[in-house]
């Protein structure tokens, strides 16, 4: 299923719960932000770091070949034991095997580590969607949680040297206690 994703103007009419404004439309590291209001211990959570297919409106958004395999990273950012949000990072090939072999090797350190501390990087086109249960993105999102209630994302494209890749970051609810915890 392809989300529609939107720009911030139409997002923040739409938006059910203004908690969310401040995360939602952050700008700089949403790691760094997220863990300056986390009262417990910030994590990063790996689910996921392989070569694989990526979704189909990554493939689009990139213009990637449709059979074409990349990078997936995919992480919960948590605080203490409470996942806040679902992070998917999609590195083509092309931006892999220039200077960027780095972010193959995060493990469990924050991407924006590198993204917001690399001259060469900059972000265009932040878009958001409000993600539906029966989505895909939403599954992967809540695995293994009781979460029944659609989620909102936003989708980032960076270019490192001129090379793309996607961060795509879906709220789970639990967002909204962050600084509770």
């Amino acid at each position: 299923m392809n989300l529609h994703w939107q720009n911030k103007d139409h997002t923040e009419t739409e938006l059910d719960d203004h908690r969310l404004h401040d995360f939602l439309f952050q700008h700089g590291s949403l790691s760094r932000f997220i863990e300056e209001c986390c009262r417990g211990r910030f994590h990063i959570e790996l689910k996921n770091e392989s070569w694989c297919q990526p979704l189909a409106d990554e493939v689009d958004l990139l213009s990637l070949a449709t059979d074409e395999i990349t990078f997936v990273r995919e992480s919960w950012l948590k605080c203490d034991e409470h996942r806040l949000v679902y992070a998917r990072t999609i590195i083509p090939r092309s931006t892999y095997e220039g200077e960027s072999q780095e972010l193959m090797q995060l493990g469990n350190k924050p991407l924006g580590n590198i993204l917001f501390n690399d001259n060469t990087t900059y972000r265009t086109n932040m878009r958001y969607a409000k993600i539906p249960l029966h989505c895909n993105l939403h599954q992967q999102a809540t695995v293994n949680s009781d979460i029944i209630a659609d989620l909102w994302g936003r989708q980032s494209l960076f270019y490192i040297n001129d090379k793309p890749l996607l961060v795509t970051e879906v709220f789970l609810p639990t967002i909204l206690e962050c600084a509770k915890y």
